[in-house]
């Protein structure tokens, strides 16, 4: 696996987290403020963009991998008559 796509795994988990304990107040307790809500939302949003985005990239070079070795069998076949 690449170290970038572990990254963005690691990045969209905390992303997601904080998100979750702004919203709950368990960070930055205290008055009721609509934009801490709003930030924390956010944030929620922006971590699971990430973590699709990096599930499809971890996915894209996957296939990637699947057609190299598909071309390399068949460039072996068909040198081996």
């Amino acid at each position: 696996m690449n170290a970038s796509i572990i990254i963005n795994f690691i990045t969209a988990f905390i992303t997601f987290i904080f998100g979750i304990l702004l919203t709950t107040g368990i960070i930055f307790p205290g008055k009721v403020d609509t934009s801490k809500y709003m930030l924390g939302i956010v944030l929620i949003i922006y971590g699971v963009y990430r973590f699709v985005n990096s599930f499809s990239k971890m996915k894209q070079l996957k296939m990637e991998e699947n057609r190299k070795k598909i071309y390399e069998e068949r460039e072996k076949l068909l040198k081996n008559p």
